[in-house]
């Protein structure tokens, strides 16, 4: 009795295994950033998500936050 509980306890720590990278790509800015822990040299970051990574976007990405859109 007391290996099945050791078995359970054992079995109830274990953190789940996924199979491949178990890592899914979290976008952000309309799908045009990737969140990150940090960004590559050529991202820079905007805003974080909502797992408080930042949002690493292109570097020849522009952002316009006025609400306006750019005439070029």
């Amino acid at each position: 009795m007391k290996f099945l509980f050791l078995f359970l306890a054992i079995f109830l720590a274990m953190e789940p295994v996924v199979s491949g990278s178990g890592r899914h790509i979290l976008r952000c800015m309309g799908n045009g950033g990737i969140c990150r822990t940090s960004c590559k040299k050529a991202e820079h970051p905007y805003f974080y998500c909502r797992n408080y990574q930042p949002c690493c976007l292109q570097s020849y990405m522009k952002i316009n936050i006025s609400g306006r859109e750019d005439e070029k």
